[in-house]
Parts: C-alpha cells; sequence; structure tokens
C-alpha cells in the first residue's frame, strides 16, 4: 500500500448532526459536540464506538485488530491501515475510503455497497460473501482478494475460489 504504512497513530472523528440518538448522543458529547474534529490518542475508541455512522476517520493505524460488526457506513477513512484486521461483517455502505489498505484483512460478509473506493488495496484479503453492490473504484484493484459467493460492483457473483 502506497499511504497507508504503520506510522499511523490518530484518529480523526467528526460527529455529524444526522446521528441518532442514544449511544450516537452520548458518544457525541465525549466528542465534543457535533460537527467539531477531535483527535483521539486512544485508538481503542475506535472499537468501543461499534457503530459511527457518518464520521471520519483519518491516519490511523488499525492493523491486526478485531472490529468484526463496526457499522461505518456513510465514513469518511482516509489513509487508514486495516492490513490484517479482523472486519467480518462490518458495513462500509455509502462510504468514502482514500489510501486504505485491507491488505491480509477479513472482510468476509462485509458490505460496501455504494462505497467509492479511491487508492484502496485488498491485495489477499479475504472477501467471501462480501458485497460491492454499486461500488466505484478509483485505482482501486479488488481482483486481488479471495472471493466465493462475493458480489461485485457489476452484480455478478465471483466464486472463483470457493472450496
Amino acid at each position: 500500500m502506497r499511504n497507508a504504512g504503520s506510522g499511523f497513530s490518530t484518529l480523526k472523528v467528526v460527529v455529524v448532526p444526522s446521528m441518532r440518538a442514544g449511544f450516537l448522543g452520548a458518544l457525541a458529547l465525549i466528542f465534543v459536540g457535533p460537527a467539531n474534529g477531535q483527535d483521539a490518542d486512544d485508538e481503542a475508541r475506535l472499537r468501543m464506538l461499534g457503530e459511527c455512522r457518518g464520521c471520519t476517520f483519518e491516519g490511523l493505524n488499525l492493523a491486526g485488530k478485531t472490529l468484526t460488526g463496526i457499522d461505518l457506513s456513510e465514513s469518511t477513512i482516509t489513509d487508514v491501515n486495516f492490513s490484517e484486521a479482523r472486519l467480518n461483517i462490518a458495513l462500509f455502505d455509502y462510504a468514502t475510503l482514500k489510501n486504505v489498505s485491507f491488505e491480509s484483512a477479513d472482510l468476509t460478509g462485509a458490505s460496501f455497497s455504494g462505497t467509492r473506493f479511491i487508492n484502496v488495496s485488498f491485495d489477499n484479503a479475504q472477501l467471501k460473501a462480501a458485497v460491492f453492490e454499486d461500488a466505484i473504484l478509483v485505482d482501486t484493484d479488488l481482483m486481488t482478494g479471495v472471493f466465493c459467493n462475493t458480489q461485485a460492483p457489476d452484480e455478478r457473483m465471483i466464486n472463483s475460489e470457493c472450496d
């Protein structure tokens, strides 16, 4: 991956007014209110979020982390390293991902419907049962991943590596 190296250590989260009440409302208070960016020095906060729709994450190293089921739909994710991370059934629907590495990550069952990918690496990523419906790929080669029952952006199913 060209830009998502192991030197990333900060998390920038922008909480937007469209977030639901309850858990996300409390999260907004933690990060000083709607539309204010806040740098966090503890990458464990991302794991605690569980759901952060419409957030902005920038310059973060999450290589090897377990983030199963996390919902980052409609988020903007830039310069983030998810190499070897476990992101099973994660939601990235309608997100924008730029300079992101999913190299050797487990994305089994992940959803990327309507997601815009710019310079994203999927080298050797497990993409079994992942959904890329209507995804937009710019400088991104999805075909370097491992496929089985994977829905491609053109809505065809790829079963090239099913056991």
